[in-house]
């Protein structure tokens, strides 16, 4: 079952998967060091995070009893602060949200 095939409003009370995905991928285009200033530990942190949140959307789609309230809401709020202040932080004046340019 894909993303395209879950019935419009299905998450609303478990989460959404695909928000989760959404985020991870987020997570793994930026680059740390125009957010921790520095390419280490900050790219590890990102992509520790993007692996979780990509396996609780995961395990979200295949087995969502095992996932606790908890466990989802805050893998949702994660996400939303994620899609919501990662941007500003990569397209601060100065930088560029191209990952290859990293000379910004």
């Amino acid at each position: 079952m894909g993303a395209d095939d879950d019935p419009p409003g299905r998450w609303s009370i478990r989460g959404d998967p695909a928000r989760l995905e959404e985020a991870a991928a987020a997570l793994r285009g930026s680059a740390a060091e125009w957010i921790f200033g520095a390419q280490f530990p900050g790219e590890y942190v990102m992509s520790g995070i993007a692996r979780l949140l990509d396996g609780l959307a995961g395990q979200m789609r295949e087995n969502p009893e095992a996932l606790g309230p908890g466990v989802v809401s805050a893998a949702t709020d994660l996400s939303g602060h994620v899609l919501r202040y990662l941007p500003e932080l990569v397209d601060r004046p100065g930088r560029t949200s191209n990952r290859d340019d990293r000379s910004g």
